[in-house]
This record gives C-alpha cells, structure tokens and sequence, in this order.
C-alpha cells in the first residue's frame, strides 16, 4: 500500500459455500487462504505497486537478527492493523510467526528479491484465487 496498491477487497466463488461459509458473512480479506478471489483489477494494481518498490529493495542479502526490532514507526510493516496482525498471528505456525517481524524489504532482499518478481508476472496474468495447498 506504500506505493500506491489500494485494496478493493476479495470476493468469494460460490464453490466456497460448500465449505460452511456462506458468502454473505465473507469481508473482503487476503490474509487467509480459503478461496477468494482477486479481481484482475486489483491483481494488476497490485503488481504496478508492487513493481515500483523494487528499485527500493536491495539486490544483496540483509543479515536478519529476529531479536531486534529496529522498525520505524512509519514503516510499511507498521501500517497492518492490530486485528490483521492477530489474523497472522492465529493463522501462522509457530516457526513463521517470527516472519511478522521482518520488514518485507528485508525478507525480499538478495537472493528472495527473484520472488517478488515472480509474484509480479503472476498478479500481471490477471485475476487468481487464494487456495490452501
């Protein structure tokens, strides 16, 4: 969201009745993995966003000290509100929760930067659904 990506919300696909959710009490959110759909609209603004914080992320890696928390309050990591942080939290085994705590811009750096850009081409071919694998 820090480069301009301004979520317009999931939807669900009516397959996703039949896993005890009716799609009337759906909210619209990313951070799980039950099915819900990005439109291709969001997927391409996504990926224009997430295009332009590239040339911010260093090519080479960043040593990471999980004990030290050296954020700044107007870091992108900051702006995930307390209810989607519990929603991380609930959702992520023990050995990710540390993950919650790195900076994207550390965790995307060197050697993992070739993701994201994976994840970028992927978001350009347009609407994606959200599946458990």
């Amino acid at each position: 969201m820090s480069y301009g990506w301004q979520p317009m919300g999931t939807s669900l696909s009516l397959t996703f009745e039949l896993h005890d959710m009716e799609i009337e009490e759906w909210d619209g959110a990313y951070l799980t993995n039950d099915g819900q759909v990005v439109i291709s609209e969001d997927a391409l603004a996504l990926a224009i966003a997430l295009e332009k914080s590239l040339d911010d992320i260093p090519d080479f890696n960043i040593e990471i000290d999980p004990d030290t928390n050296s954020r700044k309050e107007d870091d992108p990591a900051e702006m995930v509100s307390p209810i989607e942080k519990a929603i991380l939290e609930e959702g992520l085994e023990d050995h990710l929760l540390h993950l919650i705590e790195i900076h994207p811009f550390e965790y995307f750096a060197g050697e993992e930067k070739h993701h994201l850009v994976d994840f970028i081409r992927f978001c350009r071919l347009g609407s994606f659904t959200i599946l458990r694998i």
